[in-house]
C-alpha cells in the first residue's frame, strides 16, 4: 500500500481519531488509527475505542491498495510536524510504514489492518439534517451534570428524545448525577423520531469536538444501538447506553412557595466570590432570603468567612438553605438571559433555577446541610 495526500487533509482526519483511540485498552490495536485505501482516489481513516468510532474518507492519490494501523497519537504528532505540502505514506515489510514529506522521513511500527475491529456502517443509517448550533447548545447545557460515577451506568450520559415532527420537531436533553439535574427543550427542525436513548459522556464530548466550528446543518441519525453524526466526509458513531434513565420528572418540583427574581450576572459573580471561603470538599454556601434581599455566606473554620448581599425581587417569608456553589455556578454559566428565577420551598427541598423570559431550560439542585 502507498498513497499521497495533502498534509492538511490528513491532519483533519487524524484530529478526531487521535482523541478517540484508546491508549489504555488491553487491546493494543485500539491505540492505533486505521489507514485503508478505497479505490484510486480515497483513503479511509478510522479510530475506535469500541464505544465511540470516527471514520473519515479523504481524497488521496493511491499508488497501490491496502491497509495498515499505526499509533494514532504518534502519527498525528509526526504529520503535524512535517513541512507543508504532500505527504507520502507506504507500507513496508513486517508492518512498518514509511512516512515522507520533502526531505523528512519517518519509519513507524504498525499492526495489520485485518486485526482492526469492525466499524459501524454509517452508510446504512437514515440521516436527518439539523442545525449544528442548536445541537451544540443542547449538549453544552446538559454535559456538565452528567454523572462520572461508573457504578451508576444509567446516569453516565444524556437522555435524548425527539418527536420527529419535521420543521417543528421538538427535542429534549436531560442529565443528572443524583445531586443536580439539567433539562433543555428546543425546536430541532428536521430532527429524527427517537425516544429514550442515552448518549454516553465520552460520545457527547467527541460529538462536540466534531461540531466545533461547523455552521449550518449537520446530519444526525440513530439505530437501535448507536447514534451517528456526519459532517462532510467525517462520520462519528457512538454506542448508546443500554439502560433505563430514571423518571426525572419526579425530581423537578411542580410548585414552589418562593420565587426569587435576580440578575444572573450578579448572582453568578457573588457565588464565585463567596465560595472562595467555602470548604474545598463541599463548596457549600448559605442562601438566606428576606424581603427584597438575598444574602450569600460561607463559613470555613480553617479560612474564615465570606458574605455578600444582593437586591432581589422577593416578597415572601424568610428562608435559609445550603447549596454546593459549584452546582449553581455551572448552571448559571449556561444561561443566556439577563435575569433568572430561583424557585424554592423548604430548607431540605430541591431548588430550581430557570431563565426569566428565556428558553425552556432549567436546573434542579439538591440542598445540603451546612
Amino acid at each position: 500500500m502507498d498513497f499521497k495526500i495533502e498534509k492538511g487533509t490528513l491532519l483533519s482526519g487524524l484530529y478526531l481519531a487521535q482523541g478517540i483511540a484508546d491508549r489504555k485498552s488491553t487491546m493494543p490495536i485500539l491505540a492505533n488509527v486505521l489507514l485503508r485505501t478505497e479505490g484510486k482516489e480515497r483513503l479511509l481513516v478510522a479510530a475506535t475505542d469500541l464505544n465511540v468510532t470516527v471514520t473519515a474518507e479523504l481524497p488521496a492519490q493511491v499508488g497501490s491498495e491496502g491497509g495498515i494501523t499505526l499509533g494514532a497519537r504518534h502519527l498525528h504528532e509526526i504529520v503535524k510536524a512535517l513541512p507543508s505540502g504532500i505527504v507520502t505514506l507506504r507500507r513496508a515489510d513486517n508492518q512498518y510504514a514509511e512516512v515522507r514529506a520533502g526531505k523528512v522521513e519517518y519509519k513507524m511500527v504498525g499492526m495489520a489492518d485485518r486485526d482492526f475491529p469492525k466499524l459501524p456502517n454509517h452508510r446504512e443509517v437514515s440521516f436527518c439534517k439539523v442545525d449544528a448550533a442548536t445541537l451544540v447548545d443542547m449538549v453544552d447545557k446538559t454535559f456538565f451534570s452528567i454523572s462520572t460515577d461508573e457504578t451508576r451506568y444509567h446516569l453516565n450520559g444524556v437522555l435524548f428524545d425527539c418527536d420527529g415532527h419535521g420543521d417543528k420537531a421538538h427535542a429534549r436533553m436531560v442529565s443528572t448525577d443524583g445531586h443536580r439535574l439539567s433539562k433543555i427543550e428546543r425546536t430541532l427542525a428536521g430532527g429524527p423520531k427517537v425516544q429514550g436513548v442515552i448518549i454516553p459522556r465520552k460520545g457527547l464530548a467527541e460529538m462536540r469536538r466534531a461540531l466545533e466550528g461547523v455552521t449550518g446543518e449537520v446530519e444526525l441519525g440513530f439505530t437501535k444501538s448507536h447514534a451517528f453524526v456526519r459532517v462532510g466526509q467525517t462520520a462519528l458513531s457512538v454506542k448508546l447506553i443500554d439502560a433505563q434513565f430514571p423518571p426525572f420528572e419526579q425530581v423537578i418540583p411542580k410548585d414552589s412557595e418562593r420565587h426569587v427574581a435576580v440578575e444572573r450576572e450578579s448572582l453568578f459573580e457573588a457565588l464565585k466570590r463567596v465560595s472562595i471561603m467555602s470548604s474545598d470538599k463541599t463548596q457549600g454556601v448559605k442562601l438566606s432570603l428576606g424581603e427584597g434581599v438575598l444574602r450569600i455566606s460561607s463559613d470555613n473554620p480553617d479560612l474564615g468567612e465570606g458574605r455578600e448581599e444582593l437586591e432581589v425581587g422577593y416578597a415572601g417569608g424568610a428562608l435559609t438553605i445550603g447549596f454546593n456553589a459549584r452546582y449553581l455556578i455551572d448552571l448559571l454559566s449556561q444561561m443566556d438571559t439577563k435575569n433568572v428565577r430561583l424557585e424554592l420551598n423548604g430548607e431540605l427541598d430541591p431548588g430550581v433555577i430557570r431563565p426569566i423570559d428565556g428558553e425552556d431550560y432549567l436546573g434542579v439542585v439538591m440542598p445540603m446541610r451546612i
